[in-house]
């Protein structure tokens, strides 16, 4: 199986740089370089590629203006390269909320130091995006999902002028480290990506022969990207699974906890705004999301959303009506202090490589809740969420997943579902109504 990718960099150097990475893996061919946005709209119609590099800041026509041209005619998997400063990546999330698959931060320079971990990560997300199936779910003729996409498209267009606002992006002077991610090993209790998403694992270093799949160098790409960074603390509270139930908690509502990954603004903004503003019940939602972008995730939201929508912070109680978002690079569960269910935010250990996880969410709603519970696991790479989904659905609460035909990428959504931990198996277009039945 062979990967056809098209790269759009108006640098020579980086075009080289990144053509050597790709060329170099023997799943991947590269079709073509596009030097501006008009020539990688042109392009993609002329080869209709698996996976699209786009850089975003290019002449004649810019990244976001080639992109939001390119998902209306012909919509493909699209990794965005951006030499952004974090602390202005409002145009990144912007483009991930519009379909974007997933977003590369540009090293200051890619030299020695700096090629081997970009060289893993653009694999690891190209590898990914081809897996991805947004040429299907944005087929012409998909009332639901198209009328989606056209609110969306409206509202960036009032709030953005893509070209004045790329001019006054600077690019990156140096790079942030993420914090590292690891397997939790906790005896009995372990929770780790499932056997589904590791048994592939063959060679340490991510080597295949041409006869093993693409879905085998995806899983050891991106696990072998994910464990890579600094030592962690060792003090930081390590995740035990624990079901027993919290006594003398006064409940004044049932409760909804969501959970997605890759593909999951967009699903996320497909379900919240159909949503009224007097749900009277808490929506607590882990979006696999770097910490940068979670301010302009909810932000967007809010323009899109009837419901109350915020940033959860630590200590809060529980408000019947109001959407909370875990934050970036920091755990979100459900507590209970002086009997009333608050939410609790700390920086603990990664659970399944993730943090914010799932999984933490779900364990903590399924004890203090039990079956006044819904959970809903959305689309997403890894295994991440589906025990914490089996684990509501083992005292009494409802659970369903997303179903294949809307997912951007079928895996967590897919194994909950093998399970047998999904109630309902759903497009993410008819949660909603699962939702207000639930409530």
């Amino acid at each position: 199986m062979s990967i056809n990718v098209l790269v759009a960099d108006d640098s020579a150097y980086l075009r080289k740089k990144i053509g050597d990475i790709l060329k170099g893996h023997e799943l991947i061919n590269l079709l073509e370089f596009a030097k501006n946005g008009e020539e990688a709209v042109d392009f993609v119609e002329k080869y209709s590629p698996d996976v699209l590099v786009l850089d975003l800041v290019m002449p004649k026509m810019n990244g976001l203006e080639a992109f939001k041209l390119i998902m209306n005619k012909h919509p493909t998997p699209t990794v965005i390269l951006s030499a952004i400063s974090p602390k202005n990546l409002d145009s990144s999330i912007q483009a991930l909320l519009m379909g974007a698959f997933d977003y590369i931060i540009k090293p200051g320079g890619i030299g020695a130091k700096d090629l081997p971990m970009f060289k893993e990560e653009l694999l690891a997300k190209v590898l990914l995006a081809s897996q991805s199936q947004i040429k299907k779910i944005f087929r012409k003729g998909d009332e639901p999902i198209k009328k989606a996409m056209t609110i969306r498209q409206e509202i960036i267009d009032e709030i953005f002028n893509f070209g004045q606002y790329l001019n006054r992006l600077q690019p990156v002077q140096e790079t942030e480290k993420d914090p590292e991610t690891q397997i939790i090993d906790i005896g009995k209790t372990t929770v780790v990506p499932t056997k589904e998403t590791q048994q592939f694992v063959k060679k340490e270093q991510g080597e295949f022969t041409k006869s093993e799949n693409l879905s085998k160098a995806t899983s050891v790409t991106s696990s072998s990207l994910l464990k890579r960074s600094t030592k962690y603390e060792k003090k930081k509270p390590i995740f035990v699974p624990n079901l027993t139930p919290v006594r003398g908690a006064i409940l004044a509502s049932n409760i909804v906890v969501i959970g997605a990954s890759v593909g999951g603004p967009r699903t996320i903004t497909t379900i919240l705004k159909e949503l009224p503003r007097d749900l009277c019940v808490p929506i607590l939602i882990v979006q696999h999301l770097s910490s940068h972008f979670t301010e302009a995730f909810v932000d967007n939201l809010k323009i899109e959303c009837n419901m109350r929508v915020k940033v959860a912070t630590n200590g809060e109680i529980l408000q019947a009506g109001m959407c909370y978002i875990a934050p970036g690079a920091k755990h979100m569960e459900v507590g209970v202090e002086n009997k009333k269910p608050i939410i609790k935010i700390y920086k603990g250990t990664p659970v399944n490589f993730c943090m914010p996880s799932i999984d933490v969410l779900f364990f903590s709603a399924a004890r203090i809740f039990r079956n006044r519970t819904l959970g809903i696991i959305l689309t997403g790479m890894g295994a991440d969420g589906v025990e914490g989904l089996g684990a509501i659905q083992k005292v009494g609460g409802r659970t369903i997943s997303e179903s294949e035909e809307t997912c951007i990428l079928f895996a967590m959504p897919k194994f909950a579902a093998e399970k047998g931990f999904a109630d309902l198996v759903l497009p993410n277009h008819a949660i909603d109504h699962e939702i207000i039945k639930f409530v």
